[in-house]
């Protein structure tokens, strides 16, 4: 191209005038095949180049421009625009999607535009352009798109003004997920509001982004639940299933009677009904579990074992005691979903009673964080929960050796949010007294350290529930304030959180 601009120097242009005008039309359109064009056709004395994409950000992208004009001295601006999905970009007429640059009457320009404000996650197509002394704008012909990538360490509502769970206000629902061929599935529901308990149940898959409702919990609506996914293979057809476990918790939204000690089982390769878990043993039959009824439990699975220990009665009294839900199985090896017990572990929690602790998992570790003990106070402290086989002595088959490790570096706290994503932990939100915390914190394993992330945005809010994803994770649902036992702390968003 700077070849063919030095045919216009004045010697150049003097030979031009005296050749025919066929050779001279010819020069011309060699010379604009990438001239700019205004927007009603017309050509202009330029030509531009595709732009370079340089780097692209989650909100931006810096890109790199070149052009050339045969009379510099008419230019007076340039920059980029820009337009999302597969329009073809021009100036708005705010102005808001380009950058503008004085011209410097040279003939070429090499010029880098800095661009921001962008959606994630979105195709853009951009070009160059000019502004001529009267005001015309030409636009490059050449078109080049790029697509911005995943935002890091924001939170977003799932939907404008406010993403709604569903019209029901709540707070202490359950949240528990598995991973299935590399999609993280969680499953959540239950809960209560100042006038009722729920018992409305829904999956999410990281895959799809899609919540998906399941049959209704077949016992008594409740909240403050003690809940795992299992999975197990069926030896028989050789595939792997899954069934949800959700019992314990509270059938009074006022939480002063009716804390239950039932057990049911929903079998998430059907998804067509709950059923009631009982007792495999003949000498202790009726509901699995034995122990002390319960609010405020942390509770996981790790293959096809169920944990679940700590929480409180509904005198307030906090517990320190651990307990295995095993299947049972026939002489085939095929588990009996409906059937199995839960063991008292023989080692209690060695860090005191607590309730309000919340469990992460990340690959085959869990972990226990915060919580509150018998005397009000709270906590910071990060438990590994090393599991280990029993002797034949004992009566349950599995303990777990207790290992602290880093602690939560943000204020001690209860009734908090956690999920696992990519690898890592996430805790945060919760209460201490009558504080409500939005701060979040990401755990690494690998270093047995913690990371302060940016705080949820929309309010100080306890008893949420998480939901973990592949790549991503959600906060939904809580209080937002205490005091009063009325409606209108409760709430039911639902957020996402990008890492």
């Amino acid at each position: 191209m700077k070849t063919l601009l030095t045919l216009f120097s004045a010697s150049a242009m003097l030979m031009c005038a005296c050749t025919a005008d066929d050779n001279l039309y010819s020069q011309y359109r060699v010379f604009f095949k990438n001239a700019f064009i205004t927007p009603a056709g017309s050509i202009l004395e330029s030509a531009g180049f595709s732009d370079t994409v340089k780097s692209v950000y989650d909100r931006g992208a810096t890109v790199n421009g070149y052009f050339e004009y045969t009379d510099p001295d008419e230019i007076v601006k340039y920059g980029h625009c820009w337009s999302a999905n597969s329009n073809i970009p021009v100036i708005n007429s705010d102005s808001s999607n380009c950058t503008f640059f004085d011209y410097n009457s040279q003939q070429s320009t090499d010029f880098e535009s800095s661009l921001s404000g962008l959606n994630f996650e979105t195709e853009y197509y951009i070009r160059s352009f000019i502004i001529t002394k009267s005001g015309t704008i030409g636009y490059n012909p050449n078109i080049t798109k790029f697509t911005t990538s995943q935002p890091h360490d924001e939170w977003f509502a799932c939907s404008e003004p406010k993403s709604r769970l569903s019209d029901n206000v709540r707070a202490d629902g359950f949240s528990v997920s598995t991973v299935v061929d590399g999609d993280t599935i969680t499953y959540f529901g239950l809960g209560r509001n100042a006038g009722q308990c729920f018992s409305d149940v829904y999956m999410f898959s990281s895959k799809s982004k899609k919540i998906v409702s399941l049959p209704p919990f077949k016992g008594r609506a409740r909240w403050g639940v003690s809940a795992f996914v299992l999975n197990y293979t069926d030896y028989i057809q050789n595939v792997p299933v899954l069934c949800l476990y959700v019992g314990l918790g509270c059938s009074d939204p006022e939480g002063k009677t009716s804390y239950e000690k039932d057990f049911y089982v929903l079998d998430l390769t059907k998804k067509d009904r709950w059923e009631e878990v009982r007792s495999n043993y003949k000498d202790r039959q009726g509901p699995p579990f034995t122990g002390n009824e319960r609010t405020g439990s942390v509770s996981f699975a790790l293959g096809e074992l169920g944990f679940l220990g700590l929480g409180e009665n509904a005198s307030g009294a906090c517990h320190n005691d651990f307990y295995v839900f095993i299947m049972e199985r026939d002489n085939n090896n095929m588990p009996n979903l409906k059937r199995g017990y839960f063991y008292t572990m023989t080692q209690p929690f060695a860090y005191g009673e607590l309730t309000g602790a919340s469990s992460f998992i990340i690959g085959d570790n869990a972990y226990i964080v915060g919580g509150k003990d018998n005397d009000g106070k709270y906590h910071t402290d990060l438990i590994h929960c090393i599991l280990k086989e029993g002797t034949q002595k004992d009566d349950a088959p599995y303990y777990f050796m207790w290992e602290k490790k880093q602690a939560f570096p943000g204020d001690a706290r209860a009734f908090g949010a956690s999920m696992a994503v990519a690898g890592y932990g996430y805790y945060g939100t919760g209460e201490n007294n009558d504080r409500l915390y939005s701060d979040f914190y990401r755990y690494d394993q690998a270093n047995n350290d913690w990371l302060r992330c940016e705080s949820f945005p929309y309010k100080n809010v306890s008893h949420s529930f998480g939901i973990s994803g592949n790549d991503r994770c959600y906060l939904g649902g809580g209080y937002s304030y205490t005091g009063e036992n009325s409606d209108s702390k409760y709430e039911n968003f639902l957020w996402e959180y990008r890492p």
